[in-house]
């Protein structure tokens, strides 16, 4: 059939060099002279997106050859084992991936031969018999693509040329697309998404594709721009990207925010085009079509796209189903839906939920694997997609991949992707996460937006997620969808070239063996750096005190697993050795001990060896505002007495445990109405002089800001300066007042007694100062985590036995702290 035929127009643009359909027709007809090849003999082409693609698929098919198109990053051990398999006549290439192939044949001992690009080249003046490019016939093998085998080896999918007619013709009776469009292919075209729709079935309409040799955002815009591009095609991951930053800057405008508010009441496109005018510029101006595929897509994002005024539009698919097996119309698409079969394409939802799919295009089978074909196609034509769907009015709804879902222990189903992009859509410093199942709970691998972090100035990586990010999604979420541990990984998650996660390959990610890092450091090539004197001395100094082994590559808190009080001895150590002030918001805009020497050289001197220890930072002198009355403390409690009084039966044990001297009162943190309660039960002369130290953030309200300067409260800021924390803990406990510090760090969120920071005990042993350990109960039930208003109930305080001061070490005065807290909770329940 014919394919392609001279259209008298532009056909592809690559390094701005602009080719006519004419000189691709010529381009295609010369390769198809360099091979000797039979009806259906294999071809591989191989290499990254370049004009030559075109050249090569075409020119295999017009001598009814199949063309095997594979990644243009495949490895010598990928390639040799597509030449055992596909027993290919030719591999076209490019220079880049020469070397591979050449050795991949050698490896195989394969009679194919290679032609490499560079050396092809067409004589001037060459004319063919004819400007018609041909197709295999109807049922011939027109391609092969190698699906990414998650277990096993990867499988040859044939699709003929019916197949890939099937997805081409739909779009073009939907008049989706005509030839006086211009695509932009971004994608890799050995995937059969954006080889079909950035490629093939432009090529057949007569379009304009205009190829981005780098995907960076710069080269993406210049090209929307300067030639006016009308449909781009993309996946997730890069719809995730355009509209983070654009949502981004449209959240940091307050008018442009209420333009956008103004446009999803009014729904009305042109309107949203006129107000974002500027947003469609920064794509060109002309962008008629987003098109999205590869993967599911947040209806988030596609309702944002659409209130900006574009045309977003979603379909499924699979390599097997050539690729598209349903697709959103322009005049009912729906967002979160895959939209609606395509014609001739029938859906069904088997009992299990499993997506079905027959139709013309569903593909051939897998290359010389018959029973793998036998797996996926039944004796009724239904191909089995592998994904769990519902079906709704007609459109398609992906609920994620069958073997993907988690199954815990008490028989629970879960989609790891939606709580994913539940998360993902509410923070810029995750940057990829997976949900994966691990010791029968759920777990986050997170790979944060380390540009993000910085730019916030995030010392402490690991608390900020757990806490601001997990923990707000932990608070509404189900029990048994609570993620209960978080790792984070310094490199991008596995995934496919089109963003998909490779979600078998993230356990390797959960328990990395000692073994493999052993083998990593040995070949790891070593820079100037390790010679230095800041290297070396702050080598040993993590050697002795942590037993750390270091390279300048390791991260402070991810590979070494310092937290905040070890970066708080590590910089002081550094002042001491060095003369350099270094702070915790200096440690936020580093990535790792490299860079942290190339700051000690910046900031200090000589190396000059000196003793640094706690008793030391802890008396170095800060300012703190301490109010001097006690007057709108006490205003404070006589406002809240009616309330809790009304709400809450209170009692109180132990006070004869409360000291006269300075102390730490150390509790377990259940409420919000803690401080409140404490206030009111505790004795005046107590009260009067205890202080609470907290966190600046949630004090930033006028009133709160008010009642905090000039009462018994602390502000400060523990994420980005927790040695000037504890400084001030310790100014406020030698200036004879009393301390009440949680030390679980937050509220509890589950009613249960937390890990203890060791604070506490740090200040207790380099102070001498005793710890008055006290229980809460009953204030969990009263108020929990998230709740506006108390319940009525019953609240109980004990307060115990003093402990910890110098003759403890820090470690036993936080264990007993706990222990005695944990068994009174006990007692209690």
């Amino acid at each position: 059939m014919k394919f392609i035929e001279d259209y008298g127009k532009l056909a592809i643009v690559y390094k701005e060099k602009e080719y006519q359909y004419k000189e691709v027709i010529e381009g295609i007809k010369y390769y198809s002279t360099l091979l000797d090849i039979e009806k259906e003999d294999r071809v591989v082409v191989f290499t990254e997106n370049r004009p030559e693609i075109a050249f090569s698929i075409f020119a295999v098919w017009e001598r009814k050859g199949t063309s095997v198109n594979l990644d243009g990053e495949y490895s010598e051990e990928e390639l040799a084992y597509v030449l055992r398999d596909a027993e290919p006549k030719y591999i076209f290439t490019s220079e880049k991936n020469y070397e591979t192939a050449v050795r991949a044949k050698e490896t195989t001992g394969s009679t194919v031969k290679i032609i490499k690009f560079e050396d092809v080249e067409i004589p001037q003046g060459y004319t063919p018999d004819n400007y018609v490019v041909e197709a295999p016939e109807g049922d011939a093998t027109a391609i092969i693509l190698y699906t990414s085998g998650t277990t096993g080896n990867p499988k040859g999918v044939m699709l003929t040329t019916d197949n890939i007619m099937s997805n081409i013709n739909p779009l073009e009776k939907i008049k989706l697309y005509s030839k006086e469009d211009r695509f932009i292919a971004l994608l890799p075209l050995h995937h059969i998404l954006p080889l079909v729709t950035n490629l093939l079935g432009p090529m057949y309409k007569g379009a304009t594709i205009v190829m981005v040799e780098e995907l960076s955002s710069e080269a993406i815009r210049g090209a929307l721009q300067k030639y006016k591009i009308t449909i781009m095609v993309g996946v997730p991951r890069l719809w995730e990207m355009l509209h983070k930053g654009l949502m981004g800057k449209i959240r940091a405008n307050k008018l442009a925010l209420k333009l956008f508010k103004l446009c999803e009441k009014m729904e009305n496109k042109k309107l949203s085009k006129f107000l974002f005018k500027k947003v469609h510029e920064g794509f060109g101006g002309h962008l008629r079509v987003m098109a999205s595929g590869g993967a599911k897509l947040d209806a988030k994002i596609m309702e944002d796209f659409s209130t900006l005024g574009f045309m977003m539009l979603e379909g499924y698919g699979l390599t097997e189903t050539s690729p598209i097996i349903t697709f959103n119309r322009p005049e009912d698409a729906v967002a979160g839906s895959a939209g609606e079969a395509i014609p001739g394409v029938d859906v069904m939802i088997a009992e299990d939920g499993e997506v079905l799919a027959k139709g013309p295009n569903v593909m051939k089978g897998y290359f010389k694997n018959e029973e793998a074909t036998s797996q996926v196609i039944d004796g009724d034509g239904w191909f089995h997609t592998g994904d769990l769907g519902r079906l709704e009015d007609g459109h398609l709804y992906i609920l994620g991949r069958k073997k993907e879902m988690i199954v815990l222990s008490n028989g629970k189903n879960i989609n790891p992707a939606d709580i994913e992009d539940e998360i993902m859509r509410n923070t810029d410093l995750i940057k990829e996460m997976a949900v994966v199942e691990y010791h029968n709970h759920l777990m986050a691998l997170v790979h944060p937006d380390f540009k993000a972090v910085k730019e916030a100035k995030i010392a402490n990586i690991k608390e900020k997620l757990k806490w601001e990010i997990i923990d707000k999604y932990n608070v509404t979420a189900p029990k048994y969808r609570k993620i209960l541990e978080i790792k984070i990984v310094k490199d991008e998650l596995p995934k496919t070239k089109l963003g998909k996660l490779r979600r078998f390959k993230l356990k390797e990610l959960l328990d990395e063996p000692v073994a493999k890092k052993q083998e990593e450091e040995k070949v790891r090539e070593r820079s100037p750096e390790e010679e230095t004197v800041e290297y070396l001395k702050l080598k040993k100094y993590l050697k002795d005190t942590h037993d750390l082994e270091v390279t300048p590559e390791s991260h402070l808190e991810l590979d070494l697993g310092l937290d905040s009080l070890d970066i708080v001895e590590v910089l002081s150590f550094i002042e001491a050795n060095f003369g350099a002030s270094i702070h915790e918001e200096d440690i936020a805009r580093i990535s790792n001990v490299g860079e942290l020497c190339v700051l000690i050289r910046e900031k200090g001197g000589e190396y000059s060896q000196g003793d640094i220890n706690w008793k030391q930072i802890l008396t170095e002198d800060v300012p703190v505002d301490m109010a001097k009355s006690t007057l709108v403390g006490k205003v404070v409690r006589l406002a809240t007495t009616p309330i809790l009084k009304s709400r809450l039966s209170m009692s109180v044990e132990g006070l004869e445990n409360l000291v006269d001297s300075p102390c730490i009162f150390a509790g377990n943190h259940q409420s919000f109405l803690d401080g409140f309660i404490l206030n009111y039960l505790l004795p005046e002369k107590v009260r009067d002089k205890t202080f609470y130290l907290a966190i600046s953030s949630h004090f930033e309200s006028g009133f709160r800001k008010f009642i905090a300067n000039r009462g018994n409260i602390i502000l400060v800021d523990v994420d980005k300066n927790l040695k000037e924390t504890l400084q001030i803990a310790a100014k406020v406990l030698r200036e004879g007042k009393n301390l009440v510090i949680f030390p679980e760090g937050a509220r509890t969120r589950d009613g249960d007694l937390q890990q203890f920071k060791k604070t506490f005990g740090i200040l207790s042993r380099e102070l001498n100062i005793p710890v008055v350990p006290f229980g809460i109960e009953g204030a969990y039930e009263a108020m929990p985590y998230g709740a506006s208003m108390p319940n009525k109930g019953e609240v109980k305080i004990e307060f115990f036995k003093a402990i910890g001061g110098e003759e403890k070490e820090v470690n036993e005065t936080v264990a007993e702290t706990r222990d005695v807290i944990e068994k009174w909770l006990m007692e209690n329940k």
